[in-house]
């Protein structure tokens, strides 16, 4: 007995993309069928509407590692192309930026295929002390032209430190369809040297920027390669320590902390660009006194935890919305992580070659 292929297809979108890659040698028909850029473009789709293949990928004792969503079980070690230590500076659709330790060499790394695209080097601007100078990488998918894209920004403040300013820009943009690294234009705000995370929603990658009293997120548009600025919320902005992006429930998230022993504040945009939809969802105490939320990561499955990243080395904590009590993820393996992101599992493959993206 044979079934239609349609009924083949909705049964194969339904599997994990790890069980699909095993699949692949069933035979000829199968093997095109699941490498075809359609069957993997909704094969994405669908795990990231049901929710379902998702994984957590963390850093734990120098080394990259993926696991079992929510519960961080049967960990394995992933096989990226660098053995020194590795930060991941973005993550979008289950694909990870990842820059080795010396931060010039950059790769596009999916951890479900555990295959990669190295990315050209960036060249060193002659106008610029690099000394002095800091860089702020993000990542994330061009909607419009279907396209994954990497950004470069290198400051170089001049003359009154970091923290100061003034500043000077240069912005450069990677796209995957071209290979190839191009001039956009700088951003008007300055970065904040002191939060250099990001975080990718709204066809947009976000970090904190602006000095003193006028902080503002700054965002750059991946459709158009422009910088724009989003208000924070209003918060006390004298006895302000940190202030974090992030992302939950598909919307721009900040996590606030101050001085002294004031709870940690996390707020998320409900309506994207509009100061006023700003809404404070959660007040935390302070782990041990001292320890503060750094920034959401994601909420469990059954939306009764909430995973965050400490202040302390950026360790991985859960905690639970019901009693707010704060508790260190540990695994198997480790007695804490940190740096975790939420990857969805995927059939991309980046051998280290042009990819077609449809």
């Amino acid at each position: 007995m044979s079934f239609p292929v349609e009924i083949i297809i909705d049964i194969l979108l339904r599997l994990p993309a790890k069980s699909l890659i095993r699949f692949k040698s069933v035979c000829k028909s199968w093997y095109e069928l699941i490498n075809g850029v359609d069957f993997v473009n909704r094969h994405l789709e669908r795990s990231l509407a049901t929710q379902t293949n998702l994984h957590f990928v963390y850093n734990a004792h120098d080394t990259l590692c993926m696991a079992d969503f929510d519960s961080f079980n049967k960990p394995i070690e992933l096989n990226y192309p660098f053995r020194d230590s590795v930060m991941v500076v973005g993550s979008f659709n289950g694909l990870l930026c990842l820059q080795s330790s010396n931060q010039r060499p950059l790769v596009i790394y999916n951890p479900t295929t555990q295959t990669y695209k190295k990315l050209p080097l960036l060249g060193k601007s002659a106008s610029f002390d690099h000394l002095r100078s800091m860089w702020h990488f993000g990542f994330g998918y061009d909607s419009i032209a279907r396209d994954y894209k990497c950004v470069s920004v290198i400051q170089c403040g001049n003359g009154n430190g970091y923290r100061m300013g003034p500043f000077e820009n240069e912005v450069m943009v990677y796209s995957l369809k071209d290979d190839s690294w191009r001039k956009a234009r700088t951003p008007s705000v300055p970065f904040n040297f002191g939060y250099r995370r990001n975080v990718f929603v709204n066809d947009s990658i976000h970090w904190v920027g602006g000095v003193n009293e006028n902080v503002a997120i700054v965002a750059f548009d991946l459709r158009d390669e422009t910088f724009s600025t989003l208000p924070i919320p209003d918060c006390d902005s004298l006895n302000r320590r940190g202030m974090y992006v992030g992302i939950l429930d598909g919307c721009l998230c900040l996590s606030i902390s101050y001085n002294e022993l004031r709870d940690s504040d996390i707020w998320v945009m409900r309506e994207y660009g509009v100061a006023g939809s700003w809404t404070k969802l959660f007040s935390i105490a302070k782990r041990n006194g001292h320890d503060a939320v750094e920034r959401p990561v994601c909420y469990s499955i059954n939306l009764k935890e909430l995973f965050v990243h400490m202040s302390f080395i950026c360790e991985v904590a859960s905690i639970n919305l019901d009693t707010m009590e704060i508790s260190i993820v540990k695994g198997p393996d480790f007695n804490f992580c940190t740096n975790a992101h939420v990857c969805v599992e995927n059939l991309l493959m980046l051998e280290d070659s042009n990819c077609e993206w449809t």
